[in-house]
């Protein structure tokens, strides 16, 4: 299959919206639910049949990412936090195409939380410790590790973190679909602009009224 910038620029709007609410997370407790089921159901997508269809198929579910990626790439506002956990999350994925048996061993785990998905049928809380516990035996034992800045008491509240820890994974899971697209971290540099471009067209395309709020 052929990949476009489209696809790339999708992809990559998967890791900002990850990190931006990774961030929202841990620095002011605000929840972005639907994006955050997106995100999350994004994990159990194996077999899409495009690039957007793992973001649930419909661009609207990807605004927060897209608009988070554009604010980033102009560098107004640009918050350096989310930039280093968007950065952090495409190393990351880059170590783990080189390793199948952690990459096995995630995708077990992304079983146990399918079954427990279909058995609940939403994402509760047990779902979402089943992801953060993927990443946590998995991934945050690599380096570099992601070193998340925010409040204590969101930070040492367990279901914020477990929020959090499931966010980084779908983040990498979206950074894994980018270099899977052709995405290489060149063009973050040489074609910036192409990704620029792109997600601004993609968010024209959107009515002016998000369909979502934050919790």
């Amino acid at each position: 299959m052929s990949y476009t910038d489209q696809d790339r620029t999708l992809a990559f709007a998967g890791i900002y919206q990850a990190a931006r609410q990774v961030h929202d997370l841990a620095a002011q407790g605000k929840r972005h639910d639907p994006y955050f089921e997106v995100s999350l159901n994004s994990l159990l997508i194996t077999d899409p049949d495009n690039t957007l269809d793992v973001f649930g198929g419909e661009l609207e579910k990807l605004r927060l990412g897209l608009e988070t990626m554009v604010t980033q790439m102009l560098g107004s506002n640009r918050n350096l936090y989310i930039t280093q956990y968007a950065l952090g999350m495409v190393i990351l994925a880059k170590k783990l195409l080189a390793d199948s048996e952690r990459l096995n061993r995630i995708s077990e785990v992304m079983e146990t939380a399918r079954r427990q998905k279909t058995h609940f049928g939403e994402l509760n809380q047990q779902v979402i410790e089943t992801f953060s516990r993927a990443y946590k035996e998995n991934i945050s034992n690599l380096n570099p590790r992601i070193m998340i800045k925010g409040m204590p008491v969101y930070l040492q509240d367990e279901a914020n973190a477990a929020r959090i820890r499931a966010l980084l994974l779908a983040g990498i899971r979206a950074a894994i679909l980018w270099y899977q697209t052709g995405g290489t971290r060149w063009q973050l540099i040489w074609k910036r602009r192409v990704y620029l471009k792109t997600a601004q067209q993609l968010l024209n395309q959107l009515p002016s009224k998000p369909l979502f709020s934050p919790q």
